[in-house]
Formats: structure tokens, sequence, C-alpha cells
């Protein structure tokens, strides 16, 4: 898991301010429930959460949200992680949703921590098939079997590279 504070819902804050030093996210990780938490506002903190350098994709624009994702995630390649129909991909490794005002990342506000939350709750095994791709929300157990069977070794490390990146 990667380093962050949980929040816990009895004494999560009840409007979107937060110290300028912590971001309100919500924090997805491969084969977990979407959960809430606090990263330190700091590009080192960050790329701690998503495991190397960052990028940002803004998939909603009906809300001002980023998505902040590892950006070699499918080249190096991480577990699979949620399917993104919006941009007919796959995110791959840890990801989080943070809050955008136009110049910086901010906190999320309670509306979209409850939205993203939604969202995201199920992890998913994801095939990708010759109609696009598919996702199958599961548990957690269920994903851990998905992905040992998936290696074919027994669950040691992925493969170095794949053959084909996804779409």
């Amino acid at each position: 898991m990667v380093p962050t504070r949980s929040l816990n819902p009895s004494t999560s804050r009840k409007t979107n301010v937060s110290k300028p030093e912590e971001l309100r996210v919500v924090l997805v990780e491969p084969g977990q429930y979407a959960r809430e938490a606090e990263i330190d506002n700091t590009l080192e903190a960050k790329q701690a959460v998503v495991g190397g350098v960052i990028d940002a994709i803004y998939p909603w624009k009906d809300d001002a949200v980023a998505l902040i994702f590892n950006d070699a995630g499918k080249v190096i390649p991480l577990e699979p992680n949620r399917a993104l129909p919006e941009y007919e991909d796959i995110v791959f490794g840890a990801f989080f949703i943070c809050g955008d005002d136009g110049e910086n990342f901010c906190s999320l506000t309670d509306r979209q921590v409850q939205r993203y939350l939604e969202r995201f709750r199920q992890p998913e095994i994801i095939f990708d098939t010759p109609a696009g791709i598919v996702a199958m929300p599961c548990g957690p157990d269920q994903y851990a079997r998905f992905i040992q069977a998936a290696r074919g070794d027994g669950g040691g490390e992925p493969p170095a590279r794949r053959n084909r990146p996804t779409r």
C-alpha cells in the first residue's frame, strides 16, 4: 500500500477546508476498494503514491478534478487498476483523484469525494477484447486470484514488458 493517511469517516471534515500542506483525495489502488486519504501536497509525495513520475488527465469536463497516475504505468508494467471508458483506456498502478482549481491541485469537496468513491469503489478485472475494454467489478480476493492466474507463475513479479500495449 502507498504511504497515506486514511480519513476516518466519523472524523472527516464536513467542508473542503484542508491544511494547504495536505490534499484530500480519493486513492485507488489495484485490487483494492477506493478510499479517502490525505497526502502531502508535494511533488515527492504525489510521486510516492503513484510509484513514479506523475501525469494528470481531466476525464470529467463537468467537474474540476484531476486523475493523477504513473506516467509509465503501462510500460513498466504496473498492475491494471481501473478502466476509463471516457478514454477507452485502462489506468495501470495506483492513482488518485484530487481537485483542480485551474492553477494547482487542491483538496476534493465532500461531494467530489462521494462521487469518486462510488465511481471507483470496486476493484476491476479488466479484459481487452476485439470489441473494446471490458471491466468486471470484483472483490480484492477475486482480483488477487485473477492476477496470479493471469501471470501463470504462481504470483511472482509481472513480466519485464508487455508484447503489445493496451490501446
